[in-house]
């Protein structure tokens, strides 16, 4: 015995269906066919458009009668297909004194009958139908477009819109009834013409051809299943399906009845097949991602180590990340020691020393009085603010803001003649060499400045408001093409010269 198929069953049903198939998004390979077959069942309510029938927009009750069936669909593309459908139900249509319109009220008149009749009738349906995936024919491509225009995932698509035509056979046997006893209508019962010139009943089985005509909407539950609803329009190639020919006064009108039902879909192929199914995949889309991938991973810049220079032009392709490099690629070691820059102590060392360890190892600064001499010279010649006398000056190493041991004794004549005179104020005036950019020069002698003021303030307590700081960076170098260590050396140095004498 079968049991009653209920709402909890459905449920049940469809949750299983979630669990076994997943609701992910669509991913389509091009090495198996997709789904195209699928099993629907379908149940609905069936309405008359007949001669004998209420023609209320709200209907008489009983007038809403059942159908049910099934069908097999088979898709030749993401468009069309071909639908073998089958449909069982009962057609009703009523006349009647009560209710609707008035000028419908009594249109059992205009039949020929003598009082409210209705007719009753099963039908069996088979039809052989063209399914018509409009969701796919007309918005697929243009989905995967707007996407792209706005630079987003295409997101997988839960609706289906459908229509399909066909033809069929119709079989059924409709009876005329008296509304008032339910009993089989007698058509000589006090009617005027008892010949039947202007009413015929026709009681018996018949055949006709029938061509539906459907609308519908489906809706993606998984990969396997779907539920939709739709609307078909059946019309018969006959006026006796409600069991009355027409008379004078409604003429040349064949029969019609509407179905509305629900459906529920399985969706299957071979074993081999994907599980996504034709219907919901446009083949024109799927072309296009495949294409758009290959052309994505043929133009895609690649740069493995991350360096910022791509792979075709890098000369060292696996540099590890965070290493400094070169426009083509080759780890950065300014000072030549061996040592990349990112691993160096002392990235610009000066060639003129030994390296240890990355470290200029200082064995003397090379420096003759003479050489020193002749800056002194240079500066108290160029000196505006100066009486014609300058102090002294200290020097720095590559790249170094640090106070040298040399340039102690320097500063101690500094702080002693500031402290000699108490008004005095002095400017300190900061360089570096050519080697690295302006804006880290123009840094690095502000560093210089402020280190060799730092030293007076805390060593011998000079107050720090007498000291007027200037950053020049490699703007005002003594040797402005210096190509040996020594002119780069006294390049980098520190003046002191009065400010207000």
């Amino acid at each position: 015995m079968i049991k009653k198929f209920n709402l909890k069953t459905l449920l049940l049903f469809m949750a299983l269906g979630f669990l076994t198939q997943g609701v992910m998004g669509q991913r389509i390979s091009t090495d198996k066919v997709l789904k195209d077959w699928s099993i629907t069942v379908h149940g609905g309510v069936t309405t008359p458009m007949t001669d004998i029938r209420s023609y209320d927009w709200r209907r008489i009750k009983g007038e809403y009668q059942y159908g049910v069936g099934g069908s097999v669909t088979k898709m030749f593309g993401g468009v069309f297909g071909l639908q073998a459908d089958y449909m069982f139900g009962n057609l009703k249509g009523v006349t009647t004194e009560r209710g609707g319109f008035k000028e419908d009220r009594f249109f059992w008149k205009k039949l020929g009958f003598k009082e409210p009749v209705y007719f009753e009738t099963k039908l069996h349906n088979p039809t052989l139908n063209v399914y018509m995936n409009f969701s796919n024919m007309f918005f697929g491509l243009n989905r995967y477009i707007r996407a792209n225009i706005k630079q987003k995932e295409v997101k997988e698509r839960r609706v289906s819109i459908y229509g399909k035509m066909g033809i069929g056979a119709l079989f059924f046997d409709s009876q005329v009834y008296s509304v008032k006893d339910d009993a089989p209508y007698d058509v000589n019962k006090g009617d005027d013409d008892p010949n039947g010139k202007y009413l015929v009943t026709y009681s018996n089985r018949a055949t006709e051809v029938t061509a539906p005509f459907a609308l519908g909407a489906k809706f993606k539950i998984t990969k396997a299943f779907d539920i939709g609803i739709e609307g078909r329009f059946n019309y018969v190639h006959t006026d006796k399906l409600d069991g009355h020919v027409s008379n004078e006064y409604v003429r040349g009108r064949n029969d019609k009845f509407a179905y509305t039902n629900v459906n529920f879909t399985y969706k299957f192929a071979g074993k081999k097949s994907q599980k996504e199914h034709l219907e919901w995949v446009n083949p024109l889309e799927a072309y296009m991602n495949l294409t758009d991938a290959k052309l994505a991973n043929l133009y895609t810049v690649k740069d493995a180590d991350k360096d910022g220079v791509i792979d075709e032009l890098d000369e060292e392709p696996e540099t590890p990340e965070g290493t400094p490099v070169d426009t083509h690629g080759v780890t950065l070691d300014s000072d030549k020691d061996g040592l990349p820059d990112n691993k160096d102590p002392e990235p610009f060392s000066t060639p003129e020393l030994p390296i240890v360890d990355g470290v200029n190892v200082r064995s003397g600064d090379k420096l003759t009085p003479a050489m020193i001499q002749q800056v002194k010279d240079i500066v108290k010649a160029e000196s505006k603010n100066s009486i014609g006398w300058a102090l002294n000056m200290i020097f720095y190493d590559l790249d170094k803001d640090l106070i040298r041991t040399d340039a102690i004794p320097e500063l101690y004549e500094v702080a002693t003649i500031m402290k000699k005179y108490p008004d005095l104020k002095v400017n300190v005036k900061g360089h570096t060499d050519i080697r690295n950019t302006d804006p880290y020069n123009m840094d690095l002698s502000n560093r210089r400045v402020n280190a060799a003021i730092n030293y007076l303030v805390n060593t011998y307590g000079i107050s720090r408001d007498r000291f007027v700081p200037g950053f020049y960076g490699e703007a005002d170098n003594l040797f402005k093409n210096a190509s040996k260590e020594a002119q780069h050396q006294l390049n980098r140095r520190v003046e002191f010269t009065p400010a207000n004498y």
